[in-house]
């Protein structure tokens, strides 16, 4: 792993996001666990102090005696994060990281699903649930024999990730008609890199998935294959991408811009840092990014950087707008707290938080977008 630029905090950053639609891996920008170690702020802060007396007189003076102290400190922790007003800002419990880890890995042993709810909202391509036939959109109603919902999302990922399950047994519904499902976990290969060349074209195709750990590898890989094809115009299409390693996001911009064109800036309360490609390697040939509504945080990062410093054109619609940046720090019972800690910014210095990214051409449908975006590569060989 990297060293983490700029920030005396942790080892890597992660942009994730949540949409209405897309909840696979948590929300935010975020920084890998680490462990407060600044005890003084312990000692020092009368504030703290007093918080402590508080539920010292709970605990000895309250009527009943009956008192779930688990219970009290994680109702003071919540309402703590919630008093901040960020929806960012929230308490993962130790599947939930494991969860995100495990989808941004270069592999996991799992059925190779995405959930947001009791939805399925991505599938791996040679994985367990792949090979069976179960699609994206189709909806988890029953693990084991327990019916669940679309608020059942915690509850799903903890049973598929139980390291003592190695059957998964899921009832599908799609179109209103459920199946069972008996899927063997495996050792899980994390493809999220797919391509291919237009056909009667020269023109190269990539889809991103999820910006896991080996992106840009793999990214490197696929480009290889179609460059040997002379391609003359390439397509990134990064539709409903939610997000994952800034690093990721980073090399594989890396892969295409020039050296010293800059990829993006972290801004806290304290200073502005830029991050700039340091590399020799760079692309030439004319880019077009697809991008939608659920195009989000590392993914829009790409798609900003491309747009800015290599002058790529964004078609689809407006990018969800995920622009803040999260550190996870580790507790002592192994859960975590995912706490704000500053905003990114494209290129050209703007914050696309709440806001997203404007394309180009704003264009509806999946097919008219990529149609488009064929339109505008052809028309720029010409």
């Amino acid at each position: 792993m990297e060293k983490n630029k700029g920030f005396n905090l942790v080892e890597l950053i992660i942009i994730i996001v949540i949409t209405a639609v897309v909840s696979i891996i948590a929300t935010g920008v975020i920084m890998l666990k680490g462990n407060s170690k600044d005890l003084n702020l312990v000692n020092e802060d009368e504030n703290l102090k007093e918080f402590i007396d508080v539920y010292n007189t709970i605990l000895t003076k309250y009527y009943s005696k009956d008192i779930d102290k688990n219970g009290l400190l994680n109702a003071a922790e919540e309402g703590m994060l919630n008093f901040l007003g960020d929806k960012y800002t929230t308490y993962l419990e130790d599947t939930e990281y494991e969860n995100i880890l495990d989808e941004l890995s270069e592999n996991y042993v799992g059925i190779g699903v995405g959930i947001s709810g009791n939805t399925i909202v991505t599938i791996t391509p040679g994985s367990p649930a792949d090979k069976a036939g179960i699609q994206v959109g189709d909806q988890i109603t029953r693990i084991e024999r327990i019916q669940v919902d679309e608020n059942d999302s915690s509850k799903i990922k903890a049973y598929i990730k139980d390291k003592d399950i190695n059957i998964v047994e899921l009832e599908i519904t799609r179109d209103g008609v459920a199946k069972e499902y008996n899927l063997t976990k495996e050792k899980v290969n994390n493809k999220v890199v797919s391509s291919k060349i237009i056909d009667g074209t020269s023109l190269g195709y990539i889809y991103i998935s999820k910006f896991a750990i080996s992106l840009d590898e793999q990214v490197r890989k696929e480009l290889d294959q179609l460059e040997k094809s002379n391609i003359t115009g390439l397509i990134i299409d990064l539709r409903d991408d939610v997000g994952g390693y800034l690093t990721a996001a980073e090399k594989t911009a890396s892969l295409f811009l020039k050296e010293g064109e800059k990829i993006y800036s972290l801004q806290t309360s304290d200073n502005e840092i830029s991050y700039k490609d340091k590399t020799k390697e760079y692309k030439s040939y004319p880019i077009v990014v697809l991008i939608n509504n659920n195009t989000a945080s590392a993914a829009e990062i790409l798609a900003s950087a491309l747009k800015e410093s290599y002058n790529a054109s964004l078609v689809g619609t407006q990018s969800f707008g995920k622009g803040k940046v999260q550190e996870v720090e580790g507790l002592s019972n192994g859960d975590s707290v995912k706490l704000t800690t500053a905003k990114w910014l494209t290129p050209n210095g703007n914050c696309i938080d709440g806001i997203g990214i404007s394309p180009d051409f704003i264009i509806d449908g999946r097919e008219q977008q990529l149609n488009k975006a064929l339109e505008i590569l052809n028309s720029s060989l010409s």
